[in-house]
């Protein structure tokens, strides 16, 4: 055999067996993700919101790029305290906890807080909706909620908490809570 081909068939094996990375059967590690890239986890979230988004890595959260406004009938209501006064016992206070900051409420706020369904039942005699921007008004949501986490929606009777709906909802979950808060 020429020498040639002698280094040749030598040489192919040790090559392909450097580039070939695991051994047949094996799996990979994962890649870890770019610095500034969200893990998987955060990317799934992220590629569901439609709100104008960034992802912050030196806190892990989707930070909010604009803010999604509120409707009229929560837009104009009292803040937390004063819509508590206002409602006594006869009405709940329906609070939906936010910030602006945070894209998952912005994206709440869009799709379920806004659609016309939850606002006409929100307008109902019975409720008095009214929104807490936790990074403005920390104090209220520690006073009457006991948290800042966020988005939340609570309802209370008598300043009292007596239902509450964690995370970013669809308007029909959101429905079928508020329907099944006691009267």
């Amino acid at each position: 055999m020429p020498l040639a081909i002698l280094r040749w068939a030598l040489l192919v094996p040790l090559l392909t067996g450097c580039t070939a990375g695991a051994p047949s059967g094996a799996s990979a590690p994962p890649a870890a993700p770019a610095p500034n890239e969200p893990p998987p986890k955060i990317r799934a979230w992220m590629d569901r919101l439609t709100v104008p988004h960034d992802y912050d890595p030196k806190t892990g959260f989707i930070v909010a790029r604009a803010t999604t406004p509120l409707p009229p009938v929560i837009a104009s209501a009292p803040p937390l305290d004063q819509a508590i006064a206002d409602a006594g016992s006869i009405r709940t206070v329906i609070v939906f906890v936010t910030a602006d900051r945070c894209a998952p409420c912005q994206q709440y706020k869009l799709d379920a807080i806004g659609n016309p369904d939850v606002v006409a039942r929100l307008s109902e005699p019975r409720f008095l909706p009214t929104h807490l921007e936790v990074d403005r008004s920390p104090q209220l949501a520690e006073r009457y909620l006991g948290t800042q986490s966020i988005p939340m929606t609570y309802a209370l009777r008598d300043g009292t908490v007596i239902a509450q709906l964690p995370g970013q909802r669809s308007a029909a979950d959101l429905l079928a809570w508020i329907d099944g808060l006691p009267q």
